[in-house]
């Protein structure tokens, strides 16, 4: 019993994951608080912070080791995972830098800003040997969502003919005069990349791949360069057509983060703030599962951050798995990078934009 106890103990220390988290702005104690409660699959081996006063504020806080250079901490720390939660524009560049080290990494979307950069980053992960890139796309794992996806295997929406996603959120002034990195071309990209890109993820992933957008965009109230309103009208490959409409500038609050399927023998619209809660589940042909799928089914409430509690579990299985089958890998995150690049470049050029077209140089990550 004694020895058994002890190769248990053995056994779950090395399966755990060291982490190496870069960055502790406002998405970092959710990433933090998360990774504390993985039944011992994660340990923190070191966090990567360049800001001084926040450098203090960690160090009493917490008693991991705190490096301010990235290099410095490549060189002397011993983790197997980088976890990328720095500004946006910093993504590419931080994450190439791990990769080249021979590290695996996780990045928060967006995987970059310029596809030139993020096909840089498909490169490495294709070419390395055994290394994973996975991006935070954590809306995938929302119960509701993969309920839908399911449905869509199984060929139930008959053909999908129009998919809508509306993301009417908050964000004041206060928030964008938060840090200096907000709402600039070069390393925020406004709505549509910063806060749209999951929702955008989601109806690419669902309904198929985009042949083409067109777009207008706005900046109602936010003090930036970049825009906070967007619409966009999309055309899949499948002859599916597509509704954008993303916006900050709702007031007094947040309202939704939505998003619509419609085919020819079913309608799903999952609603909430982050595409979580059934609001219509409805199809010709019924199934005996329908009945679980009442409306209003959500994440568990008792699960801490349920959809980035997922991520993370996915993320330790898909590292101790020989079958790399990753569906956040960074190939795939660029689908929905690509989409946001042709729906700016749509809005500065007032045309239709086709996916299959020259799309690295627009005003992303410049």
């Amino acid at each position: 019993m004694i020895i058994n106890h002890h190769l248990n103990a053995f056994i779950m220390k090395i399966h755990k994951n060291r982490l190496l988290i870069i960055g502790s702005g406002n998405i970092f104690k959710k990433h933090i608080d998360v990774i504390h409660k993985q039944n011992n699959d994660f340990e923190i081996s070191g966090i990567v912070e360049k800001d001084v006063k926040k450098i203090n504020q960690l160090k009493k806080k917490y008693k991991y080791p705190i490096f301010q250079d990235l290099k410095v901490a490549i060189k002397n720390c011993q983790f197997d995972l980088a976890c990328v939660l720095t500004d946006s524009g910093s993504h590419a560049k931080i994450a190439i830098e791990i990769l080249k080290s021979g590290k695996s990494v996780i990045i928060e979307k967006p995987i970059a800003l310029s596809l030139v950069d993020a096909e840089k980053i498909v490169k490495l992960e294709q070419n390395s040997k055994g290394l994973n890139v996975f991006v935070v796309k954590q809306n995938r794992f929302n119960v509701a969502i993969v309920k839908l996806k399911e449905a869509i295997k199984k060929k139930r929406f008959g053909k999908i003919f129009l998919a809508t996603i509306r993301v009417r959120w908050m964000r004041d002034r206060k928030y964008y005069e938060s840090a200096r990195w907000r709402g600039k071309w070069r390393t925020d990209g406004g709505v549509l990349c910063n806060q749209a890109i999951h929702h955008i993820d989601l109806l690419q992933w669902l309904v198929g791949d985009v042949k083409k957008v067109f777009s207008m965009n706005s900046t109602v109230s936010a003090p930036i360069e970049t825009e906070d309103t967007a619409v966009g009208v999309l055309k899949f490959k499948n002859g599916a057509s597509g509704i954008i409409e993303a916006t900050t500038a709702c007031r007094p609050s947040n309202l939704e983060g939505s998003i619509s399927i419609l085919g020819t023998k079913g309608t799903v619209i999952i609603d909430g703030f982050s595409a979580n809660k059934i609001t219509e589940w409805n199809f010709i042909k019924k199934n005996k599962s329908d009945k679980s799928i009442i409306k209003g089914l959500d994440n568990p409430k008792k699960v801490f951050a349920y959809a980035h509690s997922k991520f993370y579990e996915y993320v330790h299985n898909q590292t101790r798995k020989k079958n790399k089958n990753n569906f956040l890998n960074a190939k795939e995150a660029t689908k929905s990078l690509k989409v946001v690049n042709a729906l700016i470049k749509s809005n500065f050029t007032k045309k239709e934009v086709y996916l299959s077209k020259n799309l690295l140089k627009t005003k992303l990550g410049r």
